[in-house]
């Protein structure tokens, strides 16, 4: 066993996730000697895993050996996240609008004697590289103009060294699982009224490539340990948050683990400017390019109508499942409180699986990227609206307003002002 004596050091945070990292491995004495430092302090950093977890995830520099030490330091970080909220809904924020906030969170994390200056505001902003800009009320509807621009200007540049298997699309959507068909198919058994209350909606993070070849799903829910995981692992890997939302959190933990994944493997990931998707994590090779406000409708190959696809392949499986239950004796209401959290996802892995690779290569050319196959032209999402095999218990526009009944559910927002200090207090 390692000796527990020497000169005592004080570990960095990302010293500290090396050293969580390698315990995976190795037994406490052998990581001690690879780090050169004591078997104690190898084993009183083990019981704090959670929390270093969570300031490696939260805080961009990582070397850093202490907590903020100034009560300037925890106002700048709760001010910055205020200010990228406000920046992704294009609002016009200035120097006093900032000094203002700036007195208002102070207040909510108890330094009431706080007084910002315009000397402070600058530096922070230096630090931030933050710029204040005008920005037009034209801009807030989506940008066709700058959507193309985009497109024939930028992202050019942005994927001229990766390889077209390494160019990745990430992308949320809210699905209530648990919602069922209105239309001719109620009448047979009884018009459901629920399935679409927050508790029944899963937050679900879709990330693929342009070729299709490979596709991942996360989902987040409101309840952190549903009792029916305790008969079943999830079949997806599974998150949780107060509303079910993602968050910068998780969007941070899904990265560093996909990071880690990939090996020496760089790939180039798109994203909305979403707040969540603001991260300050070090990458080793992921690159993230945030595509431009009120464009993503026009340029994400994911709402190009692979999230649809991988929707509709979901009710099409409920669907055949509400029918059978019908046959049974069971009303479709019955039927679908049936459905837990746990089957929910093995139906959505499953239709996740089955929208091909050809749909999502059709998106991405959708969308304006540059796709292997420039030819083909997949309609996947009519064959999947194909409702014949249903004998006519629903109609084909019923079929799609199932579909899409939950087109306007949010996966994220904003966070209030005792959000936000929560979160700096608590990184």
């Amino acid at each position: 066993m390692a000796s527990t004596s020497g000169k005592r050091c004080t570990l960095s945070i990302d010293q500290k996730s090396e050293i969580l990292e390698a315990l995976k491995s190795k037994k406490p004495d052998d990581v001690a000697k690879d780090f050169n430092i004591g078997y104690s302090t190898v084993k009183k950093i083990r019981p704090n895993e959670e929390e270093i977890r969570k300031i490696a995830l939260n805080n961009g520099n990582l070397n850093r050996k202490r907590k903020r030490e100034s009560p300037n330091e925890e106002i700048g970080e709760a001010l910055i996240a205020w200010f990228h909220q406000m920046r992704v809904q294009n609002a016009t924020i200035n120097g006093p609008l900032m000094l203002e906030k700036a007195k208002q969170l102070s207040i909510t994390l108890g330094h009431q004697d706080f007084e910002p200056s315009h000397g402070w505001l600058e530096r922070l902003k230096s630090r931030h590289n933050i710029k204040f800009i005008k920005i037009s009320g034209e801009r807030a509807a989506a940008d066709q103009a700058g959507a193309e621009n985009w497109i024939n200007n930028v992202l050019p540049v942005a994927i001229e060294d990766y390889d077209l298997n390494d160019v990745f699309n990430a992308d949320e959507t809210g699905l209530y699982y648990k919602a069922a068909p209105s239309g001719t198919l109620a009448v047979a058994g009884s018009h459901p009224t629920g399935g679409k209350t927050p508790k029944d909606r899963v937050t679900v993070l879709f990330l693929c490539n342009s070729t299709g070849t490979e596709k991942k799903a996360y989902a987040i829910r409101k309840f952190k340990n549903p009792r029916c995981f305790k008969k079943a692992r999830p079949p997806l890997p599974y998150y949780s948050s107060k509303n079910a939302w993602m968050t910068s959190w998780i969007w941070s933990d899904i990265l560093q683990k996909f990071d880690r994944e990939l090996g020496n493997r760089k790939i180039l990931l798109f994203a909305d400017n979403a707040t969540c998707h603001k991260t300050d994590e070090a990458l080793k090779n992921i690159k993230i390019i945030f595509m431009p406000p009120n464009t993503t409708s026009l340029i994400q190959p994911l709402d190009q109508g692979i999230i649809r696809t991988a929707k509709a392949h979901y009710r099409t499986q409920v669907m055949r499942k509400m029918l059978q239950a019908i046959n049974d004796g069971t009303s479709i209401i019955n039927y679908a409180k049936s459905i837990d959290i746990l089957k929910a996802l093995h139906m959505l892995k499953r239709a996740w699986f089955l929208v091909s690779p050809a749909t999502i290569e059709n998106c991405f050319r959708k969308a304006g990227f540059p796709v292997i196959d420039k030819t083909s032209n997949v309609n996947e999402m009519q064959m999947v609206l194909d409702v014949s095999e249903f004998d006519e218990a629903i109609q084909e526009e019923d079929f799609e307003a199932f579909v899409d009944c939950d087109k306007e559910a949010e996966c994220f927002g904003n966070l209030t002002d005792d959000e936000i200090c929560d979160s700096v207090k608590l990184n």
